[in-house]
């Protein structure tokens, strides 16, 4: 055997002896994972139970969970926050504005009315649609209560997850869905509203009066759903959402200013700090904003927030108190932009 053939054969073999030895610590580690995951599970049962969750319940759903680690990475890369606005809004596609529209043309009489009843404007609760679901094409397939027992688990937010598991649990307990019926995206949320447990059990409507909840097929439950959802943030259906706007030369950097420095903002939008400053269109008017044509502002003196789109662009939009009612539905300001954005170009609303 030649000195190059030996030393190929103890590299072969350290290579081979740390590639098994790495494999069984991670076997391990699956193992040490999946029994502390199970021990989790029998405590998070006996804080069920405490809660008022008959054990038929718990017995029927929690043996059918399973952790889904892939649900993790999503939660530490959602596109709202890691995107450009740029990139971001692309979502606003011409098919997407062409679905809204032609959803309208099937079901126009019946969304007018529900939304109506809720005081929202119809184009508003089929965006939130469109960005949730692509109005309820996209399949949502993941097994909800294994999704959120993942994250609760996982422990980033596990408090706020471990409430949503609660939510689920009493979602089947009271008959208002099946397990077969509780699918999810990969953040745990029902149906075409992509309504989480919690948000289901508080704000979800029986508008047809069937007795039943429906989340899951297009109909009166779901815009109506939606329609309460933003109704209970305090929508105000004689206002639009706010406008893109041109900016004065150097105004990305001279315009920005601490909420302190503007109006106190409506309920609403006061946790919403990184907007900036609150001021009436006439000073921003003042301040050299225009419409995105170069027009002057409307002379409705409306409370409104600047937001600026990525460093550069010069993109700007002053946002009204409805933009904070579509962040309560996702706190992201490139998901209500998007919605924002793909209502108008449903309605066919220029700026």
């Amino acid at each position: 055997m030649t000195v190059r053939t030996r030393s190929a054969l103890i590299i072969f073999s350290v290579f081979s002896f740390l590639s098994a030895t790495l494999l069984a610590q991670e076997n391990a580690s699956e193992q040490d994972n999946e029994a502390a995951f199970q021990s989790w599970l029998t405590e998070f049962r006996a804080d069920a139970r405490t809660r008022g969750i008959s054990d038929a319940t718990l017995d029927l759903v929690l043996p059918e969970i399973t952790q889904q680690r892939q649900v993790i990475q999503a939660d530490r890369n959602q596109a709202e926050f890691d995107n450009t606005y740029a990139r971001y809004l692309q979502r606003v596609s011409s098919n997407r504005i062409e679905a809204g529209k032609n959803l309208m043309a099937e079901h126009g009489d019946m969304i007018r009315e529900v939304s109506a009843h809720y005081g929202v404007q119809p184009r508003f609760v089929v965006a939130i649609l469109g960005l949730e679901s692509n109005y309820g094409s996209f399949p949502i397939t993941q097994p909800l209560f294994s999704v959120i027992a993942t994250l609760a688990f996982d422990g980033r937010r596990g408090e706020m997850f471990r409430n949503e598991l609660f939510a689920a649990l009493e979602i089947v307990d009271k008959g208002l869905a099946t397990p077969d019926m509780m699918k999810s995206s990969w953040a745990g949320a029902l149906g075409i509203a992509q309504f989480t447990p919690s948000s289901f059990l508080r704000l979800a409507v029986d508008h047809d009066g069937d007795g039943r909840i429906d989340l899951w097929s297009m109909g009166p439950d779901v815009i109506a759903s939606v329609a309460n959802y933003l109704k209970s943030t305090g929508w105000r259906d004689d206002q639009t959402w706010g406008r893109r706007v041109s900016l004065p030369p150097g105004g990305e950097q001279s315009l920005p200013a601490p909420q302190s420095a503007g109006m106190t903002p409506d309920a609403t939008c006061r946790s919403y700090r990184t907007t900036g400053a609150w001021r009436p269109l006439s000073d921003w008017q003042q301040l050299g904003v225009r419409r995105a044509d170069g027009s002057n502002l409307p002379t409705r003196d409306l409370p409104a927030a600047l937001l600026l789109g990525d460093e550069g662009d010069d993109q700007g939009y002053l946002v009204y108190r409805n933009f904070c009612s579509i962040m309560r539905y996702n706190p992201a300001f490139r998901y209500a932009l998007s919605v924002s954005l793909l209502a108008d170009a449903i309605a066919d609303i220029r700026d």
